[in-house]
């Protein structure tokens, strides 16, 4: 399946091939509200309110050098992905962003994420994207997936197990 089609006059997108089950990485993507503990940009998140899951599900993020935005659910497809709203920050208008999974073989998965956003400030926004905040977000998509994979392949991976046996001394 595609990602779903989000609305807005700019769009970034970027894809990345991942070495593990589409389930791990569905276990990792579905904590919405601990986004900080791998997206690289991301220095700070929780959950607004008790929701964990699913449409209306909400968190907001410290995102280095752009600011604080909070982030709500707007499409759940359990196991396969999510759009969310983002609040306006800088000059960038409400947008919206979809993080997908496809199912590839049982240890390869496609990770597809597509960030959609208008502008605002008229002319001062546009030349601010222009200038800076188009080459920004181009940048930090595809490292941000850059850093799920490596975080799935990687950390994940090497995380001690708790042994159930005590340590001999």
């Amino acid at each position: 399946m595609n990602t779903p089609q989000l609305p807005g006059r700019y769009e970034v997108k970027s894809e990345i091939i991942i070495n593990t089950s589409a389930s791990v990485a569905w276990d990792l993507l579905k904590d919405f509200g601990h986004v900080s503990n791998w997206a690289p940009s991301v220095t700070k998140s929780y959950y607004l309110g008790t929701q964990t899951s699913g449409i209306g599900t909400g968190r907001h993020c410290d995102i280095a050098g752009f600011g604080s935005i909070q982030e709500v659910i707007t499409d759940w497809q359990e196991g396969k992905g999510f759009t969310y709203s983002v609040t306006p920050l800088g000059p960038l208008a409400k947008s919206r962003s979809t993080w997908w999974l496809e199912h590839v073989d049982d240890q390869t998965t496609k990770l597809q994420v597509t960030f959609s956003y208008d502008l605002r400030y008229g002319l001062l926004g546009k030349i601010l994207h222009k200038l800076v905040m188009r080459k920004k977000l181009e940048q930090s998509l595809p490292e941000t997936l850059a850093a799920t994979k490596n975080h799935l392949e990687v950390t994940l991976q090497f995380e001690p197990v708790k042994s159930p046996l005590p340590a001999i001394n």
